[in-house]
Order: C-alpha cells, then sequence, then structure tokens
C-alpha cells in the first residue's frame, strides 16, 4: 500500500460504490489523518508502522480524504455518526 493506492481508494469512494468501497476508504483516511498528526485514539500497531514509514500526506490528498468522508458520511445518519471524529481530525489537518 502506497499514498497512489490510497488516493484510488479515496476517490472511488467519491463516486459511490457500496458499504465495502466505504469500509476501504475510512482505512484509507485514517491512514492519510494519522499521517498527517492526527490519529485516533487508538491506532492499529500495523496502521501506526505504516504511517511511520511514509511520511506526511500532500495537502491535496488531505483535501481528497475529506471529500471522500463527506461522500461516505452522506449515505446514512449511521455512517455520518461513525465518522463525526475522522471527519474533524481531517478538518484540523486540512485547515491547518
Amino acid at each position: 500500500m502506497d499514498w497512489n493506492s490510497l488516493r484510488d481508494t479515496l476517490e472511488a469512494a467519491c463516486d459511490g460504490g457500496d458499504d465495502s468501497t466505504a469500509e476501504f476508504a475510512v482505512s484509507a483516511a485514517e491512514l492519510v489523518a494519522s499521517a498527517a498528526g492526527e490519529p485516533p485514539d487508538e491506532l492499529e500497531p500495523d496502521a501506526r508502522d505504516w504511517v511511520e514509514t511514509h511520511g506526511v500526506p500532500d495537502e491535496e490528498l488531505v483535501e481528497l480524504a475529506c471529500r471522500s468522508m463527506k461522500s461516505v458520511a452522506a449515505r446514512s445518519d449511521a455512517w455520518s455518526e461513525r465518522l463525526m471524529d475522522l471527519r474533524y481530525r481531517l478538518g484540523d489537518v486540512a485547515a491547518a
């Protein structure tokens, strides 16, 4: 997995897709947020290792992660609630 594969996953979520696409996009957005300095309270060890070896994402990728999570959150109230923290963290990164 690299930045380009994360970009592809996030773009797919912006284009719609099913719940599986949304799940992959959430994981990708978590990696972007974490690598940009806004990890969740509990980051899986494999994700932490990935973040530590890939550096900081570019601004364009952070913006794409924000847009894709907006698209996923619009799927339902349940998705919206689930993604509230991640969207907040991505917004902090994008605003910086």
